[in-house]
């Protein structure tokens, strides 16, 4: 009875294994005619947009100010030079690529209340990157 409990036991963690170690690609989202991607929690999902980097022309990266800190669940709206919206989301990591036309956008994100704005300028073959970087929050 012993070693079919154990048994069945290693079983369930041999077939665990590649449900853990199989981690979800980063698949791109497509609102209108832009296409973005987010992430980069962990070393994988870092490398993995790292990869991606190329085939999007606006770079955006989430941090605390003074500790370098990257942040997620970041709101992101993007929009045309006239404030019409383009996108929205939150961000699944410290990172979001979006592939945009050649323009001037408005890039707005809100964490925890604050919220950045900035203007990019982006081309058909030359990317734009913009950092977005929130205050440390006060431990009492």
């Amino acid at each position: 009875m012993k070693r079919m409990h154990l048994t069945l036991i290693l079983l369930c963690i041999l077939f665990s294994f590649p449900a853990v170690a199989e981690q979800e690609p980063i698949k791109p989202q497509t609102q209108g005619e832009v296409t973005f991607v987010s992430g980069g929690v962990g070393a994988d999902e870092q490398n993995a947009l790292q990869a991606m980097r190329a085939g999007y022309n606006l770079h955006l990266l989430f941090s605390i100010k003074g500790t370098g800190e990257y942040v997620s669940d970041v709101r992101v709206r993007i929009a045309d030079s006239r404030g019409n919206s383009l996108m929205e989301t939150l961000s699944d990591g410290p990172m979001l690529f979006a592939r945009l036309k050649p323009g001037r956008y408005i890039v707005t994100v809100e964490r925890g209340g604050q919220a950045f704005k900035q203007t990019a300028t982006v081309g058909s073959t030359k990317w734009t990157s913009l950092s977005f970087a929130w205050p440390q929050e006060r431990t009492d």
